[in-house]
């Protein structure tokens, strides 16, 4: 009985041993400074998208279609002698569509008329951002009576880069955030912990749909030649780092 009340004895004696620097010691999750940081890089785009619509009307059918292809080809011929490479073309809507001739909607026909109107849409890509005044003078002079889409923006190659650059910037931002909490609290950052990136992403402003009806109108006027300003674009990035002391 003795033996089994001293084996007791020492039993809890070793768990209580154990457990003195185990409440003594600190979790280092205690003594965690976490801190967000934002970071951006501006620069010039080095891209630009630019989509042109062809339109085409006609009672028959079959000449808006016959009309609209003779037009497209004249349109992508112009836009490949301005430099534009086969890869970078493509037909990005086809669509044909009927109504009927009124007093709302008047034309060359009679009213009462049924005709059909075609519509090709045929998309550029173009790393000559400078020449974007150029590639809509070509176009519409061959044919396209619409500038349905305007859109700057970065190579893959200068997305890496400007991407990287916000980066670096955020994180330079959180460590200036955590260095000055760390001297308030007289403690020394001893180490990065966890360390998470959020979606970094880009924005340009682009003109508006009335700014691009205005560029064809003018180019298919006969005016100046068509300026285009592609502005500045902006990547932004957010990081979230966790830092012990």
């Amino acid at each position: 009985m003795k033996k089994i009340t001293i084996a007791v004895l020492l039993l809890f004696a070793v768990f209580a041993l154990c457990a003195i620097p185990a409440a003594a010691e600190t979790s280092p999750t205690d003594r965690v400074i976490l801190t967000s940081g934002y970071g951006e890089s501006v620069t010039t785009p080095d891209k630009v998208t630019i989509s042109f619509s062809v339109q085409t009307t006609d009672p028959d059918v079959k000449v808006a279609q016959q009309q609209n292809a003779q037009a497209s080809s004249a349109v992508i011929a112009a836009l490949k002698s301005a430099g534009i490479a086969e890869k970078d073309l493509k037909t990005t809507g086809y669509n044909i569509y009927s109504y009927v001739i009124g007093e709302y909607n008047p034309g060359k026909w009679p009213n009462g008329t049924e005709v059909y109107q075609v519509t090709n849409t045929i998309q550029m890509t173009s790393y000559d951002v400078s020449k974007a005044g150029d590639y809509i003078d070509a176009a519409v002079a061959a044919g396209a009576n619409s500038v349905s889409s305007l859109q700057f923006g970065l190579s893959n190659e200068k997305q890496i880069t400007e991407r990287n650059n916000a980066l670096i910037s955020a994180v330079k931002s959180s460590r200036a955030d955590a260095d000055a909490v760390a001297s308030a609290l007289n403690v020394r950052i001893i180490s990065t912990g966890t360390v998470q990136i959020d979606q970094s992403r880009y924005s340009v402003s682009y003109p508006t749909t009335y700014e691009m009806a205005t560029m064809a109108k003018d180019s298919m006027a006969g005016s100046a030649q068509t300026q285009i300003q592609s502005g500045e674009l902006k990547t932004t990035a957010t990081v979230s780092i966790a830092y012990t002391y």
